[in-house]
């Protein structure tokens, strides 16, 4: 039955290899999997459906290499801010640019355009607000003696307020170029700026998250205090309520900043640094996930400081470095902040930063630092990958009727996203790893196919990790979503890709796909055998002598316990070896294990035990002699796998000693002289060496001594034993010697009473 339904999946019976490596299914079903692979033209709904983006086009190339700012006159003509050469673009209608103005500063974060269509340019670092008519002549207009300015916006009165840092002032600039400081936020930043249909002031500043309601006269409110640092920016809904995209501190992000220096010379050109971002962790978190109470995000300390101002400064305009936000939590976030001051949270990422957002009806745009990608949220609660510029960021969303315009970072580039579906789009999903080399069977997809629409896959397959050019071409096309066999060859890792083609306003959509594989089976592997022989921790028995006496294995024994130990009666625990190994198994096989011995100077292999399923095995006094062996041990996956497949492996342990024969200790002489007395043993061991002697003196606690030659490690030894006595009456010396194998022999010797003959 399993192997008709490995066959019915496609994969070959020549590589169908059993029951324990079985066949595995590698699906790629959900928004978490498919975000793990390269988009071309692909948009991903968050239930993990994937159809073609809108058409996306490049229009205009600034050349350089960022866009900050971005301004709209009532003509419908563009001004794009650029950075790091501080140039200003016009694109009209024809979405052709021509440059207007070129700051002798780096970086133009602020633009807007008045009801006359004179267009106001803001320059950092220690830069000015300058105007600029229609002509292109341009005028310095206001100078607010600050390091940046990062936001401007007219008021309906025509005041224009003027965010800056890092002093965390907003200023408000009357028409004929004189202002004055209209409120201090006590931040170093202030980011973001909006008017709202009450004529009231929303600002956004850095680096305690703080988006301010301004009146008029001067008097504000603060709307909402973000975990994060950095309101970076504002856009206002229908209704009233305000959208907002917060981002961590500049902490969290590697700068790629200018460094402080004079005015470029004419023709001098400014050095910028490119960074390289990683694909995203785990992008999108549903809204909801994370807050407390009424949708509002729990809200820890604020930072304290900002560290060197020029870092601070440019952390929410930079692309953000790899990695995930500190102590996994949010890196970025979008929250609405409805009439009656309810915060909700909308989106959250822990690896993307969220840098611009577009509200029309019920539908909000938002861009991101993560290949410039772009997510739609419709009614606040659908939410959707809609497609990605695959440049560094994707600054600026700009509606133009039907289309949206999308300015970018590194490079610094225009695209016009339209509402038809592209052409056609390609997926490429991420890398599968069989574990070992793979035998890949079929692939099947779930998918819906509107009248005209078409959807190809393709597979290819290679060793190394990553593919190149020793990868297997992309086979052709699989166009049968019940299931085809694969045509790429076996191999370690596979990789499939998915080809969309629209018809008209239509696309297909793809919900599921699987790819059917069978790793091969590999062997066992040993990495260790001991064999550690159990010592006897209990009573020690010994044959006693006497002079001339037979010793331990002799004749006309005694054994009993003797002066200075337990009890005779207490249980000997049983000797012998333990013997255990670690094996393991790289496809969970259970293994079963085969034993063999070979004695010292033996050249052949005997079988010890067999179909042992433990992984330790405990080797009996009176299994074999005393003597040197080497241990075998097979390990085997043959009861999992057929035996065309099975797999063994086999590991030599190191030569351990076999000695259950405890020293054969007698006496050789006991004399005595008055309170002096001197007792003379002899111990032998035949298998292994002696290693430590200890002697009492009738029933006294045990003392440790030494051969005559001042060291126990010889298979046979001299003791001498010289006691000094406290009385002339009978007495009793006992030597106990061990050898190598915890074995213990023991003897004892009588020193008659003074004046009486030594006992024989």
């Amino acid at each position: 039955m399993a192997a008709s339904l490995l066959l019915a999946l496609g994969i070959p019976a020549a590589v169908v290899t059993g029951w324990a490596v079985s066949t595995q299914f590698w699906t790629t079903a959900s928004y978490e999997d498919f975000t793990r692979g390269d988009f071309t033209g692909i948009s991903l709904g968050r239930e993990g459906s994937m159809t073609l983006a809108p058409q996306l086009d490049e229009v205009f190339d600034t050349g350089q290499a960022m866009i900050w700012a971005v301004a709209r006159d009532s003509r419908g003509e563009l001004y794009l801010g650029t950075g790091h050469s501080g140039k200003v673009y016009r694109l009209g209608q024809d979405l052709k640019g021509t440059m207007v103005f070129d700051a002798d500063e780096p970086d133009v974060f602020a633009l807007a355009v008045d009801k006359d269509n004179r267009l106001y340019v803001a320059t950092s670092p220690d830069g000015k607000i300058f105007r600029v008519d229609a002509a292109g002549k341009s005028s310095e207009f206001f100078d607010p003696k600050t390091k940046y300015i990062w936001a401007m916006s007219f008021a309906p009165d025509g005041a224009l307020y003027v965010g800056t840092g890092d002093r965390g002032r907003i200023y408000r600039v009357r028409a004929d170029g004189t202002g004055e400081v209209f409120y201090e936020t006590n931040q170093t930043h202030v980011m973001s700026l909006a008017i709202n249909p009450a004529g009231e002031l929303i600002a956004g500043t850095e680096p305690n998250g703080l988006l301010y309601k301004i009146s008029s006269a001067g008097k504000a409110f603060v709307l909402y205090d973000a975990p994060q640092a950095e309101i970076h920016q504002i856009s206002l809904g229908p209704d009233g309520s305000v959208y907002a995209a917060v981002l961590g501190g500049g902490d969290q992000r590697q700068l790629r900043q200018p460094a402080p220096q004079p005015s470029p010379l004419p023709g001098a050109g400014t050095a910028t640094t490119t960074i390289t971002v990683r694909a995203a962790d785990d992008p999108l978190q549903l809204p909801g996930q994370q807050g407390g109470p009424e949708g509002q995000p729990d809200q820890p300390s604020p930072q304290s400081g900002t560290g060197a101002a020029l870092a601070t400064a440019f952390a929410g305009r930079l692309p953000a470095s790899p990695g995930r936000s500190p102590q996994g939590g949010t890196r970025s976030a979008i929250v609405r902040i409805s009439p009656d001051n309810t915060v909700e949270t909308l989106w959250t990422s822990p690896a993307e930063n969220a840098f611009d957002l577009s509200t029309s009806g019920g539908r909000l745009l938002f861009s991101t630092d993560e290949k410039g990608r772009i997510y739609q949220l419709l009614n606040d609660r659908d939410l959707s990958l809609l497609t990605q510029t695959d440049q560094e960021q994707t600054t600026r969303l700009i509606p133009m009727g039907n289309s949206v315009l999308l300015t970018t970072a590194n490079l610094g580039k225009v695209y016009r996203m339209g509402t038809q579906p592209a052409a056609t789009g390609t997926f490429e999903s991420d890398i599968r790893d069989a574990g070992n080399l793979a035998g890949w069977g079929q692939i099947r997809w779930r998918a819906e196919l509107p009248a005209g629409t078409s959807l190809e896959l393709f597979t290819r397959t290679g060793n190394s990790a990553k593919p190149d050019s020793t990868w297997s071409e992309w086979s052709g096309a699989y166009q049968n979503s019940e299931g085809e066999l694969v045509r790429s060859p076996a191999a370690r890792y596979a990789q499939w890709k998915a080809v969309f083609h629209s018809a008209g306003s239509q696309s297909p959509v793809l919900q599921e796909v699987t790819l059917a594989y069978l790793p091969r089976n590999r062997a066992p592997e040993i990495t260790e055998i001991k064999a550690t022989p159990r010592a006897d921790r209990a009573t020690p028995t010994a044959t006693v002598t006497g002079p001339g006496g037979a010793g331990l294995g002799g004749g006309g024994t005694s054994n009993r316990g003797f002066s200075g130990v337990a009890s005779a009666s207490r249980q000997t625990p049983q000797r012998g070896v333990d013997i255990s190994w670690l094996a393991s198994d790289p496809d969970q096989d259970e293994l079963t294990y085969t034993l063999y011995f070979r004695g010292e100077g033996e050249t052949e292999w005997k079988l010890l035990q067999e179909d042992l399923s433990q992984n330790y095995f405990q080797l009996n006094p009176d299994s074999l002699p005393d003597g040197k062996y080497r241990l075998k041990v097979v390990a085997s996956d043959a009861g999992q796998n057929p035996a065309s497949t099975a797999k063994s492996t086999d590991r030599i342990s190191s030569p351990f000693l076999a000695d259950y024969t405890p020293p054969v200790v007698e006496v050789l002489s006991a004399n005595r002289s008055g309170t002096g007395a001197t007792a003379t043993f002899r111990a032998a061991d035949a298998a292994s060496g002696l290693t430590r002697a200890e002697y009492a003196l009738d029933a006294q606690p045990l003392d440790p001594t030494f051969s005559d030659d001042g060291i126990v490690d010889s298979k046979q030894e001299t003791f001498t034993i010289q006691i000094s006595l406290a009385d002339l009456q009978e007495h009793l010396v006992t030597l106990r010697v061990y050898d190598a194998a915890g074995n213990v022999g023991a003897a004892k010797a009588v020193l008659p009473a003074s004046g009486q003959p030594a006992a024989r």
